[in-house]
């Protein structure tokens, strides 16, 4: 038998893990042992990157984003816990419902907050703002600043951002 290939078939709508909300349009988040491969098709993406969860899920294209969100996170009043998982975000056109579905899958295991290498990872992720303040997404630090030209498009200097 042909194993079910559509996100509706593979997996239950609305399950999530940890009893954690649902992000509006996702069919569900599951933990799984094995993450897809990154994949990009016109049918058919995934997306590996980083899972928060602390009452609702939040996916991050970068481990940087996804610890300095759950880390501000637990600061809250109204945060008790939250945790960092590997995980990727897959969507896929469903040929019964005709319209795209996505679900985000969650590596099983530890979380990957908490850890030593985190004050280094937290640094990266200041000097990605520092690099780029206005920037909605994430940019891999380069060492050095960037601006926005005249013509409004940003550009890279030859000053140097380090240290923070």
């Amino acid at each position: 038998m042909t194993p079910p290939t559509m996100i509706c078939q593979r997996y239950e709508q609305g399950s999530t893990a940890w009893d954690n909300r649902l992000p509006r349009d996702y069919w569900g988040a599951v933990e799984i042992d094995t993450l897809p491969r990154a994949l990009h098709r016109n049918d058919h993406v995934v997306a590996r990157g980083y899972a928060v969860g602390f009452g609702q899920w939040f996916f991050f294209p970068a481990i940087e984003p996804a610890l300095a969100f759950g880390r501000a996170a637990r600061m809250s009043a109204e945060c008790s816990a939250y945790g960092v998982y590997e995980a990727a975000r897959e969507l896929k056109f469903c040929e019964h419902h005709q319209q795209d579905e996505l679900v985000l899958l969650i590596k099983k295991g530890d979380s990957l907050d908490r850890k030593a290498d985190e004050v280094e990872l937290l640094k990266r992720f200041v000097q990605g703002i520092k690099e780029r303040p206005w920037s909605a997404g994430w940019h891999e630090p380069t060492g050095y600043l960037t601006e926005i030209g005249s013509n409004g498009r940003p550009f890279t200097t030859r000053r140097r951002s380090l240290p923070l």
